[in-house]
């Protein structure tokens, strides 16, 4: 009787080995741009999601809620395109677009949100010159409205990477197309 040996050979195995190594190397380059767009939809996403939040506490609250760019996660940076180092929600009851604590006026603003730097990005900018705080009213409606905020990745990326967030004049934020740099 003669006995069947069931099992690969070293030719074999090194073959698929082989074959396996120029299938990734193919692939490659396809997930570093799949990488990039997922993580630059991310951060458009997180800040949709803030801003929709200090819109709902605007009007839950009837009072003012701002989100603003932040530097260091406790007050807002009036610098131009800091918005990529992160970002603080909170209820501005006095107006002046910064965190305060106990004051003569009425106990410290209540900080709601914070956002810390996001990886992988280059820019994070508002089409207005004034783009560091976004100010959402009692009614819902927001102060610095009908404006453009866009994502920009970092390094050499496909231009389709790009996410444009848009601010209607209602106060409604919408994430636009992939690739898009307006709201139009």
């Amino acid at each position: 009787m003669k006995r069947r040996v069931i099992g690969l050979t070293l030719l074999e195995l090194m073959l698929v080995l082989v074959m396996m190594a120029v299938l990734s190397a193919l692939a490659a380059p396809n997930f570093r741009s799949l990488w990039v767009k997922r993580s630059v939809l991310l951060a458009a996403e997180a800040m949709l999601g803030d801003l929709r939040y200090a819109r709902s506490e605007a009007l839950k609250r009837a009072r003012p809620v701002l989100v603003c760019q932040s530097s260091n996660a406790t007050s807002c940076t009036s610098a131009g395109a800091a918005w990529a180092e992160g970002w603080l929600v909170f209820v501005d009851s006095n107006g002046n677009a910064q965190v305060d604590g106990d004051t003569a006026d009425g106990p410290a603003e209540a900080v709601l949100r914070v956002q810390t730097a996001l990886p992988a990005l280059a820019s994070i900018a508002s089409n207005v010159s004034t783009g560091h705080g976004i100010t959402f009213h009692a009614t819902g409606s927001a102060k610095s409205a009908a404006q453009t905020i866009l994502f920009t990745p970092a390094g050499s990326v496909p231009p389709d990477s790009l996410r444009a967030l848009c601010i209607s004049l209602q106060g409604r934020a919408r994430i636009g197309l992939a690739g898009a740099v307006s709201c139009s």
